[in-house]
């Protein structure tokens, strides 16, 4: 999810659609992506890392979520995943292959959209053979038989949709895909983000300002996150609306940028309002 600078173009490709006839403007960025991913400038410490069993409805509600977190291990998280065997093409099975998702082109951080069956068969390419780099990050998979499988950690117990919203509106809810005319809830619990190698996603505030969780299913993500100061927010205003986001890596000129690496495995927190950065 992206505040301000992802624009999601509905259009809709066609299943056996060759990818690399899809015209597009490419962004020339102003930075190496690389070279940020090697760099140790970004050695802010706001992050913290705590074992499962301290956090807790009473961790919360005594020191609210204010820092981020990661966790290691699983251990008294509350979380369940599938089996490590678990695959993309699984995904497809449970969510559906005319399932559409959207798409966003890592070049130009545009969005499309793109039925699971496609996407699916771009991300089995080989690698020398893909010329785009496509990066799902939006696929909510409520009321789908993939949320069967999964088990999210101890944050639904401060979950504000499950806690406060009507629960005939959200028992009502039946269509697995979020089309808002059809939409019960705000339908934005469970999501799962689909990145071959080198895709990333720019600076961005995750939507409505939520608290967000990920868990690193396989391979590993490098996340450079900014604390939400009032200098910070409004350097990342204004970047924003210049409109050139892709000349500037906002981790540069905002205040105290920590660069952390998740590894398979680990479960990470971020708290609402603070801006990130993934690969």
């Amino acid at each position: 999810a992206l505040a301000g600078n992802r624009s999601i173009s509905r259009t809709m490709y066609d299943e056996n659609e060759d990818l690399s006839d899809v015209e597009e403007i490419v962004n020339i960025r102003g930075f190496s992506v690389e070279e940020k991913v090697l760099s140790d400038s970004y050695s802010a410490d706001f992050v913290r890392v705590m074992e499962g069993k301290d956090f807790t409805y009473e961790y919360v509600q005594r020191e609210g979520l204010r820092i981020p977190l990661i966790f290691k291990e699983n251990d008294q998280l509350g979380i369940r995943m599938p089996d490590p065997e678990f695959t993309v093409s699984e995904i497809k099975g449970l969510v559906g292959s005319r399932r559409s998702v959207d798409v966003m082109d890592v070049s130009t951080q545009k969005g499309s959209e793109m039925s699971m069956a496609q996407f699916v068969r771009y991300y089995e390419t080989p690698e020398e053979e893909r010329d785009k780099l496509f990066n799902v990050i939006s696929l909510e998979f409520s009321h789908t038989k993939l949320e069967n499988l999964i088990k999210r950690p101890t944050v639904d117990q401060v979950d504000w949709v499950d806690n406060m919203w009507p629960p005939g509106l959200k028992q009502s809810q039946t269509e697995a895909t979020n089309i808002i005319s059809e939409m019960k809830y705000p339908k934005v619990q469970r999501y799962c983000l689909m990145s071959v190698k080198g895709c990333y996603t720019d600076f961005h505030i995750d939507f409505g300002g939520t608290s967000v969780w990920y868990h690193v299913f396989k391979g590993q993500k490098v996340f450079w996150l900014v604390p939400p100061t009032p200098y910070n927010l409004a350097l990342y205003e204004d970047w924003v609306l210049s409109g050139k986001q892709s000349d500037v890596f906002l981790g540069d000129r905002a205040d105290g940028c920590q660069r952390v690496e998740l590894q398979q495995g680990y479960t990470f927190f971020i708290p609402s309002g603070v801006l990130a950065w993934l690969s």
